[in-house]
């Protein structure tokens, strides 16, 4: 039976866009989108697993997917495409190129 952890806030401070992503083939796009504005970038690489995720955030997933509050940001995820939505209404996509 697996150990269920706490939500770790602190461990997700730190974090940026590309703590999410994993250096190889392919290729992602970050859409950040903050008042009216939306910046929008295309990287190298592939985005990480749903269970890698959910580990780093201090989750579990649910039916290969991730809808949480962690530190204030909600986090909704399934396979292919990450979306964060924080606290002062800014949002992230990290989705297949």
């Amino acid at each position: 039976m697996p150990c269920i952890k706490p939500p770790q806030p602190e461990k997700v401070s730190g974090m940026k866009e590309e703590s999410f992503i994993r250096e190889g083939k392919g290729r992602v796009r970050v859409v950040i989108e903050s008042e009216g504005e939306t910046l929008e970038t295309t990287m190298n690489g592939s985005l990480k697993s749903v269970e890698e995720i959910a580990e780093m955030l201090g989750v579990e997933p649910a039916d290969g997917k991730i809808e949480a509050t962690v530190d204030g940001v909600k986090v909704r995820m399934q396979r292919g495409k990450l979306e964060m939505e924080f606290e002062n209404g800014d949002r992230m996509r990290i989705e297949k190129a």
